[in-house]
């Protein structure tokens, strides 16, 4: 993806889908809020850390994504990385939108490795039963993707770590999503 991601463009790409206006206000309020919280973050690529949350919305957008899931990972990152709470997302953004991103962030807690077939297995067991949404596992497939586009600035062994428990345990997950 060699287009910058903004906001206008991620709108746009929605747009082709989806003309409810205010859903589409919804998304863009989210992306507000979300670049206030990470607001002076970076990621280790040195880009602004609103770069990650806006491309795994924009890859959301290739599945024509409801808004809710493209708010919620527009925000998934808020409660982990800035200081929100789910109690303040629910009273901005609603209960269905907060319990979205409370979800991913649960998923996020979960310390991925497998050292061997029958752990991997055990793993996205648990990885699909805290998801009570099948949006939950999308939103992390796309974050998920959307790190492995930038693995480039880790070690090559932390590279290998990553792309093996993706491989192990996400990407079987991601094949039975379809």
């Amino acid at each position: 993806m060699n287009e910058e991601v903004n906001i206008s463009n991620l709108l746009l790409k929605v747009s082709e889908y989806n003309d409810n206006q205010k859903e589409l206000d919804m998304i863009k309020k989210a992306y507000e809020y979300a670049n206030k919280k990470h607001f002076n973050q970076k990621r280790i690529t040195g880009d602004d850390y609103i770069t990650h949350p806006l491309n795994v919305a924009m890859i959301l957008t290739d599945l024509n994504a409801d808004y809710m899931a493209i708010c919620a990972a527009l925000l998934h990152d808020t409660i982990e990385d800035a200081g929100s709470s789910v109690m303040e997302l629910e009273k901005l953004f609603g209960h269905e939108i907060a319990s979205l991103v409370d979800s991913v962030t649960e998923i996020n807690k979960i310390n991925f490795k497998s050292n061997d077939d029958a752990e991997a297995a055990n793993q996205r067991k648990i990885l699909v039963g805290l998801a009570n949404d099948v949006r939950v596992l999308i939103i992390k497939m796309a974050d998920r993707l959307h790190n492995m586009r930038t693995l480039y600035v880790f070690s090559p062994e932390k590279q290998k770590k990553k792309a093996k428990e993706t491989l192990e345990i996400l990407t079987p997950v991601a094949h039975r999503l379809g």
